[in-house]
């Protein structure tokens, strides 16, 4: 989610970018990238918080209409195309594919400041840095994107040095997705949805749907039990996909549970404690599932 702030108004401004080639070779077709940044002001007229897809979008969009003073925090020399990550974990690309320079994207202009935003101050129009102190400016966008918190999930952080424990979430686990699939033989592959907002509520049926797939492929569809199990009441928020998708996983012969949140990992005996959730939050019933796959 992309923020515009002026002083205490806030607007939401979504901006989206179907496919990460097409959007580098926008950019540059209209704009040269930018290999450096200019000096560090201690204000701005834009100031963005993020250079991720989202940040650097909006930089891009405020040069085109013809704003000159805008500033971009982000730290990392390396830029992540994360929606390509679904197709990372599904052996349909590779890491490195989804990662460029950050100095590539950053569109020509952009004053890019190489640190990390520690604090807001709204009241005074700023914010502060770890290492560059207070920039104040006049409009604020805020585009950190989501954090991950593998953690609120007893025993996970720890279940992903474990085989066949994944995720396409994240940039350290995505390439251990597409091992977990290589590495299935049968039995139980679980992939799960958690109650908690998330950077896309699609992405888990998406994965699931690229390692059927694989499976079929590879030959081991037969020995495969491939549950979807969602923390939701329903498939998808969006009656009109929900339909859809409810025959495509019987098509394919996928069990799925609803109101099942993953509360609990147990690698050693690899087996997902989920909660039952009712109309009201939880039932207190706990049903434990053994896994070769979980993501």
């Amino acid at each position: 989610m992309i923020v515009l702030i002026r002083m205490r108004k806030i607007l939401p401004h979504k901006f989206l970018i179907p496919d990460f080639q097409y959007a580098c070779s926008t950019l540059q077709k209209s704009r040269p990238l930018s290999l450096s940044h200019v000096n560090l002001k201690d204000s701005c007229k834009i100031l963005i918080a993020g250079g991720g897809t989202g940040g650097i979008t909006m930089a891009a969009k405020m040069l085109r209409l013809g704003e000159k003073n805008v500033t971009v925090i982000e730290p990392s020399e390396t830029h992540y195309y994360q929606p390509l990550w679904t197709l990372v974990g599904g052996h349909k690309k590779s890491f490195q594919s989804s990662c460029v320079p950050t100095s590539r994207v950053m569109p020509k202009g952009v004053n890019w400041v190489k640190d990390k935003v520690v604090a807001f101050d709204p009241a005074s129009n700023a914010v502060h840095t770890e290492k560059n102190g207070k920039i104040q400016y006049d409009f604020l966008i805020v585009a950190l994107g989501i954090k991950l918190a593998y953690e609120k999930i007893k025993g996970l952080p720890e279940a992903f040095s474990t085989k066949g424990v994944c995720s396409i979430y994240s940039s350290q686990y995505v390439e251990k997705t597409a091992k977990a699939m290589e590495d299935f033989q049968e039995g139980n592959a679980i992939f799960t949805q958690p109650l908690n907002p998330i950077k896309c509520a699609g992405a888990p049926q998406k994965i699931m749907y690229l390692a059927e797939e694989y499976f079929t492929k590879t030959g081991k569809r037969n020995k495969a039990n491939v549950i979807f199990n969602t923390a939701l009441p329903v498939i998808f928020s969006c009656k009109k996909y929900a339909q859809a998708l409810e025959q495509v996983v019987k098509q394919k012969n996928i069990s799925v549970n609803y109101c099942y949140n993953l509360i609990e990992v147990k690698p050693e005996s690899k087996e997902a404690v989920f909660q039952k959730l009712g109309k009201e939050g939880s039932s207190g019933t706990e049903i434990f599932k053994v896994f070769f796959l979980l993501h």
